[in-house]
């Protein structure tokens, strides 16, 4: 493995966390607006008379209900491939220290331990490598959960905007 591509995967994770965290960011900010449109709206209205009040209400509740249900279910569908990659990863990463731990200890010469000491770290680094991308890609399964949840915070915003 070169320079650029440890580069490469040393900053997809942080990226990638990045992007989730301007996810974030935009979801705050539209929840934001909604609850602050809404709010005011029941706040004039007093009781709650007209049918498009009782519609708006009815929606909000709908809303707590099954976007929430469909951001579980997407980290669900996130997970499964992640939890496979995670335990492939942690099997392959004991073998492979495990074995070059054991060439290393079978060295019969100086030039021999050198060679074997140097696949070991270049079998750690992967190793690291390896965890630090897992560690990424838990952002990607927090973005997909956010996922619902933005796009009908957006829509609601938008939705909100045009009244």
């Amino acid at each position: 493995m070169n320079r650029e591509e440890l580069r490469e995967q040393l900053l997809a994770p942080v990226l990638q966390w990045t992007r989730l965290g301007r996810q974030t960011s935009r979801l705050m900010t539209a929840s934001n607006a909604v609850i602050s449109y809404r709010s005011r709206r029941l706040l004039r209205a007093g009781a709650i008379s007209r049918q498009a009040d009782w519609d708006e209400v009815a929606l909000m509740t709908r809303e707590k209900v099954e976007v929430p249900l469909e951001a579980a279910s997407a980290v669900a569908v996130a997970m499964l491939p992640a939890a496979k990659q995670f335990w492939t990863h942690a099997g392959l990463s004991m073998l492979a220290c495990s074995s070059d731990s054991m060439s290393l200890l079978g060295s019969r010469n100086a030039e021999e331990f050198r060679e074997r000491q140097a696949e070991l770290c270049a079998t750690l680094i992967n190793v690291g490598v390896g965890w630090w991308r897992a560690f990424g890609g838990l952002a990607e399964i927090g973005s997909q959960g956010m996922a619902p949840l933005l796009r009908e915070v957006q829509a609601n915003a938008e939705r909100l905007a045009k009244r």
